[in-house]
């Protein structure tokens, strides 16, 4: 239970408090700095249990929950500061939600969960340099800040697109594994 990688996904998910203080702070470099570190510990806990062989049932609940509480709390912080663009912010916010509901609602109903595709792996590291783009690129002035959001609105643009593409397939999985379910209970 106590493994190295469960310890780094404990730690990603104590940092948003930190990750929060310093948005309400009106810190958006150094937020966007931790945002960093924290998606570094979201790959390294993961090679880690795979590396150690330490994955368990508790890091399977820890990583994805550091991840949504991550990206939910820089996101809405982003929102809230204005660092981040209301409608890049919505949009994340509203897949995460019709994701998050679906994996909720296979898992009551099949007690399996919803195998994660390359394609929102892909989303996911593409957001990870929108989201503290946006944050850099406000503590930034003049023609540095405009190329980082430029970067920052290229990442997110990619990034979105994969996010609703792996967030439709991933319902359409849901929905199949749903009916195989029902099936092989018939």
């Amino acid at each position: 239970m106590f493994t190295i990688p469960n310890l780094v996904s404990l730690a990603r998910i104590l940092l948003v408090g930190l990750l929060w203080w310093l948005i309400l702070s009106g810190e958006p470099g150094w937020a966007a700095w931790l945002m960093v570190l924290m998606a570094t510990t979201d790959w390294l806990d993961g090679w880690l249990a795979r590396r150690l062989d330490q994955v368990t049932d508790l890091g399977a609940i820890l990583d994805p929950v550091g991840d949504g509480l991550m990206m939910a709390s820089a996101v809405l912080g982003g929102m809230i500061r204005s660092w981040v663009p209301l409608l890049v912010g919505g949009l994340l916010l509203m897949r995460s939600l019709l994701v998050t509901s679906c994996s909720a609602w296979v898992g009551v109903r099949t007690r399996n969960q919803i195998a994660v595709r390359w394609s929102g792996k892909v989303a996911i590291t593409f957001l990870y340099v929108a989201i503290p783009g946006f944050y850099f690129s406000s503590a930034a002035a003049g023609a540095v800040r405009d190329g980082l959001a430029a970067i920052a609105w290229i990442a997110a643009l990619v990034g979105l697109v994969f996010y609703w593409w792996s967030g439709a397939r991933y319902v359409r999985d849901g929905f199949a594994l749903i009916r195989r379910e029902g099936l092989e209970s018939s």
